[in-house]
């Protein structure tokens, strides 16, 4: 099963097995950020920034870029810039494209929003 690791984009491409580099300046990094000062308040904490994230995806514009996520990175290992034991976007990439599935948008946004 694919794992999340942590290093740099030149560390993913150095690896020998299958890994995508998913954080800062890639095409799926977080536009959300941990620390950032959010609108309304404090800064966002790591789990804020991650479910925003999640939330982004489950929307309408959102959901397109889930299934392209989800069929583009699927079976992959996932490398971000976050610590391993903190809250990482990664989390959600790859539950997205690990699940069972053809990676359609409905099935997508099920596995966003959890059990019923």
């Amino acid at each position: 099963m694919p794992v999340r690791l942590r290093g740099a984009s030149r560390d993913a491409a150095a690896l020998p097995t299958a890994c995508a580099y998913v954080g800062p300046r890639s095409r799926y990094a977080n536009p959300f950020t941990a620390g950032a000062r959010s609108p309304l308040g404090p800064p966002l904490s790591a789990a804020e920034s991650v479910d925003l994230f999640a939330a982004t995806l489950r929307g309408p514009v959102g959901r397109h870029y889930a299934a392209r996520f989800a069929r583009a990175l699927r079976g992959l290992d996932l490398m971000c810039t976050c610590p391993l034991d903190a809250p990482c976007h990664a989390d959600v990439l790859l539950h997205l494209a690990n699940e069972p599935g053809d990676g359609t948008a409905l099935r997508i946004i099920d596995l966003l929003e959890g059990p019923r």
